[in-house]
């Protein structure tokens, strides 16, 4: 027995950092999207950190590599359901992951040097920075950024108000390698009692701010419910289109008739072909005057069939039926064929004071929400449509562009759900397409901007940021000499392989 025994620990020992490895992936996948257990967020980094260390061998950064890859993959698979294809999984999982990859290989060679506190704050500024380069340069958005995680704690997520997602981002991969640290006697306990002493704050802070109450106008809106289920090709018939529209407009009358003053449709709410949008705009012009509101209508216009390709539009109509604003989507989501709108749309002038519009996916992407803010709006319409697999996350990921900016977002989402949402991220209202069928929803949100730090500062928040990368990569190759007596491990040893992986035990 005791043969088997050591058999067994020897075994365990040797396979620890792929353990870590395991847990690392499993703790990535439970705390994004659907189902996301946010507070795992701040610890999903430590397991992979441990194994770092612990390991050498360049073999063992390819399967950590992989590790990633496959941890942002699960995360992504929870939002596959009907219709979305499984492969959406990887196609964002791998992306995300190679986003996240290089603050983890920097942190590594920081280490291997001896300089742990340097470490620390590389970690989390390459973290900071890269999930800031996706959401602003590629096709992705804030998928996977670590900010998301935290959707189901407003205390947090008013940080955003504070530094926007660089700064929450920051916190939260600090935190991680702060406790790696520790957990490896490389700090001394100052730093992460100071760590924790931010955090605490912060997170009081934030409880506080949460908990503000609004102050100022407030406009009653209605979230209309779309009958609308196409997702492409065919072509709804003449007369399931006549359906959809005229159950679009007895919907927009009763919220009027049930004190709405401002009226957003969902996005794609109806389809309209190219020879019938004139008359379909003249329609809800007519509405809009006939019950004296701001009408938002959204819809989709195939202007090619063979590879289809649409415009996918919103129109906002004032109460005089004038219309005050005619908008493209500005960011489809990564297949989808639809024209991509030249710029944000711009603050105008209502009934209720400066307002505008995005439509679904944009608002995953924060610079769009910035444009919104300098142009001093109050209130967003957003026009959406989801799918069972992110329903609710996708509403929440949009608050958080309200906390940013300060403004009140109305989202009215067809397949998902809907909500009145205020500056501090507070839903007001919401009902899912997913768990009702009320025809509408009837909320009241605040219209005047709520000034934040962040909206004064934008991205200037990066610069601490990009000086500590900068200290980093000194550091590291133009000082590479200096490091800690007995820290760190031979020049090279990355180019070696793993004679931990030949003799079972870690290196």
């Amino acid at each position: 027995m005791q043969p088997i025994r050591s058999r067994l620990v020897s075994w365990l020992r040797g396979t620890r950092t792929w353990w870590l490895l395991a847990l690392g992936l499993a703790l990535l996948a439970l705390s994004h999207v659907r189902f996301g257990v946010g507070v795992l967020a701040w610890v999903a980094p430590l397991p992979f950190l441990v194994a770092l260390r612990e390991r050498e061998g360049w073999r063992f950064r390819v399967a950590f590599a992989g590790a990633l890859v496959l941890g942002y993959s699960l995360a992504m698979s929870k939002i596959v359901t009907e219709p979305v294809p499984a492969a959406l999984a990887f196609a964002f999982g791998a992306p995300i992951a190679l986003v996240h990859l290089p603050a983890y290989l920097l942190w590594d060679r920081l280490v291997r040097r001896g300089r742990d506190g340097l470490a620390i704050l590389a970690f989390a500024a390459v973290s900071s920075l890269a999930e800031w380069a996706q959401a602003e340069r590629t096709p992705f958005g804030v998928w996977g950024a670590a900010p998301t995680s935290q959707v189901g704690s407003l205390p947090v997520l008013q940080l955003l108000a504070l530094a926007g997602m660089p700064g929450l981002s920051f916190l939260i991969h600090g935190v991680a390698a702060t406790i790696e640290a520790a957990w490896s006697r490389r700090v001394r306990w100052p730093a992460p009692a100071a760590v924790a002493a931010v955090v605490v704050v912060a997170l009081a802070w934030g409880a506080a701010r949460a908990d503000r109450p609004s102050t100022g106008p407030e406009v009653r809106a209605a979230t209309i419910r779309t009958e609308a289920t196409f997702g492409g090709l065919p072509v709804p018939s003449d007369a399931e289109r006549r359906r959809i529209d005229d159950t679009l407009v007895e919907r927009t009358r009763a919220a009027a008739a049930a004190g709405a003053t401002l009226v957003v449709w969902t996005e794609g709410a109806t389809l309209v072909l190219p020879r019938e949008e004139a008359a379909f705009r003249e329609r809800a012009a007519s509405v809009a005057r006939a019950h004296r509101i701001e009408l938002v209508v959204s819809y989709v216009m195939p202007i090619r069939v063979s590879p289809l390709l649409y415009e996918n539009r919103a129109r906002w109509y004032g109460p005089d039926g004038a219309e005050r604003l005619a908008y493209l989507k500005h960011q489809p989501v990564p297949g989808e064929p639809a024209v991509a709108g030249a710029a944000p749309a711009p603050a105008f002038e209502t009934s209720f004071g400066l307002a505008t519009a995005a439509i679904c996916y944009d608002y995953d992407f924060p610079a769009i929400a910035r444009a919104h803010t300098r142009s001093g709006a109050g209130l967003v319409a957003v026009p959406s449509s989801d799918w069972r697999g992110i329903d609710p996350v996708h509403t929440e990921m949009a608050a958080m562009r309200a906390i940013e900016g300060g403004f009140s977002i109305v989202r009215s989402t067809r397949f998902g759900l809907s909500a009145g949402i205020d500056a501090y991220g507070r839903m007001r209202g919401r009902v899912s397409t997913n768990a009702s069928r009320e025809p509408f929803m009837l909320v009241s949100v605040p219209t005047a901007p709520v000034p934040t730090l962040y909206a004064a500062l934008g991205n200037t928040v990066l610069a601490p940021l990009a000086v500590i990368v900068a200290v980093a990569l000194y550091a590291l190759f133009v000082r590479r000499g200096l490091r800690a007596p007995g820290a760190g491990t031979t020049q090279g040893v990355d180019d070696r392989d793993d004679t931990a992986d030949r003799h079972g035990q870690p290196a």
